[in-house]
């Protein structure tokens, strides 16, 4: 995830412009790029005489008889698989709270690195820097915490040992470890280990947005393959399921982005977007729903279970992804992913990102699609959940 995508994010500053002069609604009524025939052809039914900018998940899937309750599954045990042949593979409603790994079970989940996430854009001001520290991130009454504050004398181990003591900290937890390892010019590099992953299948998630300027957080899954160039999305697409960036509107209309980007970042990088305007107001203190469903033949993105965009960018992922949950705060440019002004966090006052729950399903009839790992045995922690696509940027992780 890149807070400027100078790219997308002009494109995104034309739609807008041009929008608000053709005078548009005060919320988006969504289109899903003739995807709609997926729930269309479920059930049974023309375009003619369905709504297509309010289709909901259960017009594209039925999870009904399997269990919304925390749940890991294991690899070849036995599994309920419901008459549309999906199954639940990963359900955490935080509900134990866990000794060490911030409360986190550390079987899916570790904290995001500590480092620092963004630079200081302002030389006389170098606090505006943005770090990620593992303190940050706390399971509370069946709630995980990642809190974002401004500190000048930040008392974290890790933090100190790096000289981050002054500045703003937040952090995040995913479903990988990256370990620390010299980079051989007297600095860090990272092994990118992933715990869990996923190709395919229907996620969610619960969450409750922070109400304050210069901050975002975001629900992403990223691979270990996605910076290779070569394949375009097909070895690795990072896929962002929401970004929370747009708080500080002119309208007073919330938005929401979804993204994809794959082959890599800079200049081999590509960017395919959506930002739409909702009609509910994501900032209202409640939680709200935001989900996946990614098939073999595209992605579909919901909000509150209703669907707000689909495509198939860059090819269709097809190797596991892990799962990202995130919290930023601006550099001190008041400026967030896709180019857009979110304000500048305020050094009095601090604000968290909750998350709920994450249920994630897969469907028996998507894994013969999943592309085949790189020493051909299932995907696991032992292989890195490395698939067998070929690059000549291929790198250790």
């Amino acid at each position: 995830m890149k807070r400027n995508l100078t790219l997308f994010g002009i494109l995104i500053v034309f739609v807008l412009i041009f929008t608000s002069a053709a005078g548009c609604a005060q919320y988006d009524k969504f289109t899903l790029n003739g995807w709609e025939k997926i729930a269309l052809d479920r059930m049974g039914k023309t375009a003619n005489e369905v709504d297509l900018t309010k289709l909901r998940v259960e017009d594209f899937i039925d999870l009904s008889g399997l269990t919304d309750k925390t749940y890991l599954y294991t690899d070849g045990e036995d599994k309920t698989v419901n008459k549309e042949g999906w199954y639940a593979t990963l359900i955490d409603d935080f509900d134990v709270t866990y000794d060490g790994n911030s409360g986190l079970n550390s079987q899916v989940w570790t904290t995001s690195r500590h480092d620092v996430r963004w630079a200081s854009q302002s030389k006389s001001h170098p606090e505006y820097a943005n770090y990620w520290c593992s303190e940050m991130v706390s399971v509370e009454n069946g709630i995980v915490k990642v809190k974002a504050e401004y500190d000048d004398n930040h008392q974290c181990e890790v933090c100190k040992s790096y000289g981050h003591t002054n500045g703003r900290f937040t952090g995040g937890f995913e479903t990988r470890a990256e370990v620390a390892k010299p980079d051989g010019k007297g600095g860090r590099a990272y092994d990118s280990n992933i715990i869990w992953a996923q190709a395919f299948g229907y996620f969610e998630t619960r969450v409750k947005f922070p109400a304050l300027d210069g901050m975002w957080s975001a629900f992403w899954l990223q691979g270990n393959e996605m910076r290779e160039i070569g394949n375009d999305g097909l070895d690795g697409t990072e896929i962002d399921v929401f970004e929370s960036a747009f708080i500080k509107d002119n309208d007073k209309v919330s938005r929401m982005g979804h993204a994809l980007l794959w082959n890599g970042y800079g200049k081999s990088g590509k960017v395919s977007g959506h930002i739409g305007k909702l009609q509910q107001d994501l900032y209202d203190g409640n939680f709200h729903t935001f989900s996946l469903l990614w098939t073999p033949e595209c992605y579909v993105f919901f909000i509150d279970g209703y669907a707000t965009w689909a495509t198939n960018a860059g090819g269709v992922c097809r190797v596991p992804e892990f799962l990202r949950f995130t919290n930023e705060i601006d550099a001190g440019d008041t400026f967030g992913p896709h180019g857009q002004r979110i304000g500048k966090f305020p050094h009095d006052k601090s604000a968290s990102f909750d998350v709920d729950y994450i249920r994630v399903y897969q469907n028996i009839n998507y894994l013969q699609h999943i592309a085949p790992s790189k020493d051909g045995r299932p995907y696991s922690q032992d292989n890195n959940f490395e698939s067998a696509y070929d690059s000549p940027y291929d790198t250790d992780n």
